[in-house]
């Protein structure tokens, strides 16, 4: 029985139903790049070339030199669940393959304009055009062995789903990423990555992944990368630790296939976190096990997987970073290395050591007018020079707090979030273009290529800011100028820790241009472990009081911390 107005059950359309499960496997064009990269892997692949446009919203184009396929499987290869790859059920406990599940190729033709060329040999190919799930043509072509792919403006009928795309410079992040953790996966197979009219990544088939390695992380990374070498039963485990870039960049890859493992690259940012709270190296890590021993069937994607014995894994992945911090750093307490507990982080200090802070120069700061002290602040005992508008300084503690007296009693000022607060808040307050420094000698930086466009992209707003940047040749790009208040020794540091913060959307403020600043100030200030002279101290003191909120740093930690001189004496048994 029905109720009235309601209407009856019916079979989706084709067309629909194809577009659904578009949604499941296109997120975005990084989607697209890793499904057939993936698929050109496995036809046999030994050159893949991509190119984008807009960040791959208008093209993502994929060619590759495999066995191709003829006019009858070029076809059938666009049908939902048509594959080549499983004939049983039996085969779903020994996959092999990356693509398997026959989705792939289906759900992008329904998102998007697609052609697909192909041909087992080189001369005559097949050549299918579809328009967002709808046939239109199948012809013979002229092309080399192998397929290629062109798929654009995705998910132009679907705007539910392209208002979800981001910018081109996001797109292209992720979309390099992807391939930047295929090509970690598969050394064996040359890749070519081109934007528009740049070429981004160009990757030459390489021995084994440490001969990869320099150029996905830079040489400079690659040359102070530690291995990766551990087993455990039929398990194992091999790559490499470099330096962190910032934020979480664990690059996880089982039997082959990237994966995004919740459990696995949990339990590695949190054996490699450092006192900053953050990883302080990126890990690049490929676990082989037998394939009845891991389920790949569990996300349309194939993206995630599930072990027969999670806690094996676990263990297997902290025992081998461990092990590679040891050999990395000398003599390491392996039990903090190794505690995946999230409420106790593990600190094992890696050998990637900050560089040396910047010193707080004086003359870099405007003089700011304050008054004789702030408003309801008590006056220092009788026969005190109250010196800022404090208090008394009295001097640092551990090199890192501010020792201030008042009426009241002691004041900490932690000196890195004061001084992040001042800065802050004077790049903000800019009007028109920002005081730059020029630097005699263009600083040239070697970044990611996904960073080299976010720094195109943010161009304009680095510059409003005082951060001036134009690409370079490859994946560089040349520093010409920073901030009045940034030491030109560390403009390469500091675009490349802006460039980090702001890909991994660490830093706080509700428009970019407070972002910007907040991550500027952030590594521009001084560090805690800085000494400073009576001077340098009081005029830091007499800035952050002029700031318009001197209580708490642009990430919204505490600056000051009082300690009452009533609280003091009882203590100390006075009361």
């Amino acid at each position: 029985m029905y109720l009235r107005g309601v209407p009856r059950i019916r079979l989706l359309p084709d067309t629909l139903i194809n577009q659904i499960a578009a949604g499941e496997v296109v997120e975005r064009p990084a989607s697209v790049v890793k499904e057939l990269v993936e698929n050109a892997i496995d036809a046999g692949a030994t050159r893949v070339r991509i190119r984008l446009e807009a960040g791959g919203r208008d093209l993502v184009e994929v060619e590759d030199d495999g066995h191709g396929m003829d006019a009858d499987d070029a076809v059938l290869a666009l049908q939902r669940h048509a594959t080549s790859k499983i004939a049983s059920a039996a085969d779903l406990e020994r996959i092999a393959t990356l693509g398997f599940r026959g989705e792939a190729l289906p759900s992008i033709a329904a998102a998007a304009r697609l052609v697909l060329e192909t041909a087992t040999a080189d001369g005559e190919g097949t050549r299918v055009e579809v328009r967002f799930g709808r046939a239109l043509a199948t012809r013979p072509c002229a092309r080399p062995r192998g397929t290629r792919v062109e798929v654009r403006d995705l998910f132009e009928q679907l705007p539910a789903r392209r208002k979800f795309l981001r910018a081109e410079a996001t797109e292209l992040r992720h979309a390099t990423a992807t391939l930047t953790a295929l090509a970690f996966a598969r050394p064996d197979v040359a890749f070519a990555l081109e934007h528009g009219r740049r070429t981004l990544l160009d990757l030459p088939i390489a021995r084994d992944a440490a001969q990869r390695l320099p150029d996905l992380v830079g040489a400079d990374r690659a040359r102070t990368a530690i291995p990766v070498r551990h087993a455990s039963g039929s398990l194992t485990v091999e790559g490499f630790l470099v330096p962190a870039r910032g934020g979480r960049n664990t690059v996880l890859v089982v039997n082959g296939r990237v994966v995004r493992d919740r459990l696995l690259i949990g339990a590695a940012n949190r054996a490699l976190r450092g006192p900053s709270g953050r990883p302080e190296a990126d890990a690049y890590l490929a676990l082989r096990l037998p394939a009845s021993e891991v389920d790949v069937n569990v996300h349309p994607t194939k993206a995630e997987v599930r072990f027969a014995e999670p806690g094996r894994a676990v263990a297997a992945v902290t025992s081998a970073l461990a092990q590679a911090i040891v050999a990395g750093h000398g003599p390491v307490d392996i039990r903090r290395v190794v505690q995946v507990t999230p409420a106790a982080p593990a600190r094992p200090g890696l050998p990637f050591g900050l560089p040396a802070p910047t010193s707080y120069e004086p003359a870099a700061f405007v003089p700011a007018a304050v008054g004789e002290a702030l408003p309801g602040r008590p006056s220092p005992e009788p026969g005190t020079a109250p010196a800022t508008p404090y208090g008394r300084y009295v001097g640092q503690y551990r090199r890192t707090y501010l020792v201030v007296e008042d009426g009241e009693g002691l004041l900490l000022v932690d000196q890195h979030v004061a001084h992040e607060r001042v800065l802050f808040e004077r790049l903000l307050d800019t009007r028109g273009a920002a005081p730059v420094q020029r630097l005699l000698v263009p600083e040239v930086v070697e970044l990611p290529p996904d960073r080299v466009a976010l720094a195109e992209e943010l161009a304009g707003d680095l510059e409003a800011l005082g951060v001036e940047v134009e690409p370079a040749s490859g994946n560089t790009v040349r520093v010409l100028g920073l901030p009045a208040t940034i030491a030109a020794t560390a403009a390469a540091r500091t675009v490349e820790r802006l460039l980090d913060d702001l890909a991994e959307g660490g830093v706080p403020g509700d428009t970019l241009r407070e972002r910007l600043a907040a991550s500027l100030a952030c590594h521009a200030a001084i560090k805690k472990h800085q000494p400073l002279s009576a001077a340098e101290a009081e005029r830091l003191l007499r800035d952050l009081a002029a700031t318009r909120e001197p209580h708490r740093c642009p990430h919204g930690r505490p600056i000051v911390l009082r300690l009452p001189h009533a609280e003091i004496e009882r203590r100390i048994g006075r009361t």
